[in-house]
């Protein structure tokens, strides 16, 4: 996979003057509205996703974007980070080298 697009949940509260990312779940069932975006770490997005409730701006969705680029790129910096941890473990005595299609011209 070259690209994990991410979602990150932003909800409302106080007709859209309180915001909270990715909210737990007591949290959730009393927000009033929510948006849900999805991108990669490159700032691409995938969607945009606005199921009803309270009205959100422009402006307060191009900030939410923001907000959500940095989120992004901060868990697929861990999400990488656990995955070469992982393929490290299982490339043991340099196998995965050796198995690799590129050669040596």
């Amino acid at each position: 996979m070259l690209h994990h697009p991410i979602c990150v949940t932003f909800s409302y509260y106080d007709s859209g003057e309180t915001v909270l990312v990715d909210a737990n779940l007591a949290e959730e069932q009393v927000r009033e509205g929510e948006v849900v975006i999805t991108m990669n770490k490159h700032g691409e997005v995938c969607q945009i996703a606005k199921y009803g409730g309270t009205s959100v701006g422009a402006l307060a969705l191009l900030n939410c974007t923001n907000v959500a680029l940095e989120k992004v790129k901060d868990i697929t910096k861990f999400i990488q980070g656990k995955l070469e941890e992982d393929a490290k473990k299982r490339d043991v005595g340099g196998l995965m080298a050796e198995l690799s299609a590129e050669n040596a011209r």
